[in-house]
């Protein structure tokens, strides 16, 4: 299982209808990416992280770890939009001189990075706490009861097992090259990694092929039929979701009229 699975299965919240959990996270979600503002995402980013680390009960070393995976592509990409060639007598923060242009950064610019940034880790911060409450077998049962075709949500679910398929295998072979010595050494291990790689597909490949055999056997016939859980009604959510996406569309029009 995905470590992400696990705790979604183990959070508090997991009882509470997936519905509900979808609309609490979607609707702030949009309005943070469409708002561009810097109190509308700094909100967004503590209260889903309140949602997720007290009311879901998932660790906050946890949490942070998650949250910095992200974090780090996001500002390798913002470095781009971070520097900028300006004229010479332009007035920016830091920069250098190079021939006819001056390099750095100015308010502008840091102004637009940190709307990004913080933009991006609320829209992060959304998707964590739906992914971190609610089990992926969870949001195919809402999805099937949408206007989504069925084709689409049943690869989405076929997708979703060849994915435990794939990492099943690497973790095969990898216990299986590592008795057999296969990182001895650093040259060893650059060997037996790209043996276990050009392997792994085909591997992968066939065992998909049984896998797709094996729901076959048992009735298959193009679309996955499965019995609805039982959920406690979201009603306390749905509110919540109302409060929430008021108090950041108030947020963000009192930062455009007032700052």
């Amino acid at each position: 299982m995905i470590l992400i699975d696990k705790y979604a299965y183990a959070s508090k919240l997991a009882c509470i209808s997936p519905k509900a959990k979808l609309v609490y996270t979607m609707l702030p979600l949009l309005l943070c990416i469409s708002l561009n503002s810097f109190v509308v995402s700094l909100v967004t980013i503590i209260v889903m992280a309140v949602t997720t680390v007290g009311a879901g009960k998932i660790k906050l070393s946890v949490y942070l770890k998650l949250l910095f995976i992200p974090f780090g592509f996001l500002m390798v990409g913002t470095i781009t939009i971070l520097i900028n060639r300006f004229d010479l007598n332009h007035i920016y923060l830091l920069g250098v001189k190079i021939g006819k242009y001056a390099y750095g950064i100015d308010w502008g610019t840091l102004t637009n990075s940190l709307k990004l940034v913080l933009k991006a880790l609320g829209g992060v911060s959304c998707m964590y706490c739906l992914s971190l409450s609610t089990p992926m077998t969870d949001l195919f049962q809402v999805l099937r009861r949408t206007k989504i075709p069925a084709v689409i949500v049943t690869l989405m679910e076929l997708i979703y097992r060849y994915i435990f398929v794939l990492l099943d295998e690497v973790g095969r072979m990898n216990i299986a090259k590592n008795s057999r010595l296969g990182n001895c050494n650093f040259r060893t291990s650059l060997r037996s990694t790209s043996e276990l790689i050009s392997m792994l597909f085909i591997r992968a490949y066939n065992r998909s092929d049984r896998v797709y055999a094996a729901l076959e056997s048992r009735g298959y016939s193009g679309q996955f039929v499965t019995l609805d859980e039982e959920y406690i009604h979201g009603k306390k959510m749905y509110m919540l979701a109302i409060l929430l996406c008021l108090l950041l569309l108030s947020a963000g029009l009192a930062e455009r009229f007032l700052l």
